[in-house]
């Protein structure tokens, strides 16, 4: 097995082991995820793996899947669970309306780049209901869920095969965009009228 191998099949394993305190949070009634980012996040991420697989990527496509798997598992459980965020505002359906958007041009585009550009874009647009309320309220988040899926954006980085735009933008930016989450959940990024 490669290093690359062994750093994908790692950084899978970190993301999936991180949501397990998120679903006992759910469970409990602690956690209270956005619904509709948790869903967004499970189709955007399950056609990335898609076409990552299709340009040729092989392990990297790992954390992929597993955010795929994890985001559809929370969504359900927390919609189950009654503790879910469907929404809070109008910002809210915006944003989910552009993250649609998004999916469809890359979908339908027929430049490669441009569409990679356009799924990272819908999976931001996805997101930010998601930073909005733990910004708004941090204790609506599990902080071990986002510190492993920080570690395992940051593990899959020494999965990729080839510097190509193509194979590094998305685990960059599932990097960069749960280490937001983390510092928001941390408070390390503070909202001065957040509930204590």
């Amino acid at each position: 097995m490669t290093t690359r191998a062994i750093f994908s099949l790692l950084s899978s394993v970190v993301l999936l082991a991180g949501a397990i305190p998120y679903f006992i949070d759910i469970h409990h009634g602690k956690a209270r995820p956005h619904i509709l980012s948790w869903i967004g996040w499970a189709f955007i991420t399950a056609l990335g793996a898609s076409a990552m697989h299709a340009e040729g990527s092989r392990w990297v496509i790992a954390i992929l899947v597993a955010n795929s798997f994890n985001s559809l598992f929370i969504a359900a459980y927390a919609t189950f669970k009654k503790v879910g965020i469907w929404s809070t505002g109008i910002y809210d359906y915006i944003f989910i309306g552009l993250g649609a958007l998004g999916l469809v041009l890359w979908q339908t585009l027929d430049m490669p780049i441009l569409a990679l550009v356009s799924a990272i874009t819908a999976d931001l647009c996805f997101g930010i209901p998601t930073i909005i309320k733990t910004y708004k309220n941090p204790a609506t988040e599990t902080r071990f869920v986002w510190t492993a899926a920080a570690a395992s954006g940051l593990l899959s980085l020494f999965a990729i095969q080839t510097f190509a735009f193509y194979e590094v933008a998305y685990p960059l930016y599932l990097f960069i965009f749960d280490a937001t989450v983390l510092m928001l959940v941390l408070k390390i990024v503070k909202n001065p009228h957040s509930p204590k």
